[in-house]
């Protein structure tokens, strides 16, 4: 009966072990890095103005992801900065979360229309299949194709593209088709959202497109 005791009590222990090592490892933060639009950039401000969709929401949406449990970057660009240097400084952002530790699976980019751009580039220099990636106002279909003949091969990562059907910018986009060529290297998931809102649906931090961002960047891949 002792013996029965003691096994039990190390089971017990065991299970709690086991418990406690998933709790700690739920515990770890998630990395969310977003990336403006080009408006932002050319105005140099944190709620610039635009004539048709209003303000630019910079510090709302950035707090909204804070609200949400995530550790969020999302500093302003400077005015002369290309898409290609500001991709190669976050692939070297993402690198250093990567190699203090950080895994990938907890890192997510968001990149909201030239933003988006970056982020496209970033993953494909990147090559790492378990970084998510969200891509706001921008046509995936075209924007891949692009990448694929700069780049001359396929982004990489966990990939939820949002576009609105009102969109002028996107409204001709052609619908994503998995590429077999890519493998399990790239998946990806398009959301189309009907705000109304045209291009002005990224600036402010809606729950249409906040929330499956920050699904996908907790694991949703459904």
């Amino acid at each position: 009966m002792r013996n029965r005791g003691l096994g039990v009590t190390i089971i017990a222990a065991l299970s709690l072990g086991f418990a406690g090592a998933g709790a700690a490892e739920d515990a770890r933060p998630r990395h969310l890095i977003y990336l403006h639009g080009r408006i932002v950039q050319e105005q140099q401000s944190a709620r610039p103005r635009h004539p048709q969709h209003g303000y630019y929401e910079l510090d709302q949406i950035l707090r909204a992801f804070r609200d949400r449990g995530f550790v969020v970057s999302g500093e302003m660009r400077p005015r002369s900065v290309s898409v290609v240097d500001s991709a190669d400084q976050l692939v070297a952002q993402l690198r250093k979360l990567l190699a203090s530790g950080v895994p990938a699976d907890r890192i997510t980019v968001v990149g909201a229309s030239m933003g988006g751009g970056i982020a496209l580039l970033a993953s494909a220099r990147l090559q790492s299949p378990d970084v998510r990636f969200c891509i706001l106002g921008a046509c995936l279909s075209e924007g891949l194709a692009r990448l694929v003949s700069h780049e001359g091969k396929n982004p990489t990562g966990r990939i939820l593209a949002i576009r609105e059907s009102s969109d002028d910018t996107t409204s001709e986009c052609p619908p994503w088709k998995d590429d077999p060529a890519a493998g399990k290297a790239l998946v990806v998931r398009e959301l189309v959202l009907d705000t109304g809102l045209k291009h002005g649906f990224l600036y402010r931090p809606l729950p249409a497109w906040v929330d499956p961002v920050a699904e996908w960047a907790k694991g949703g891949e459904k």
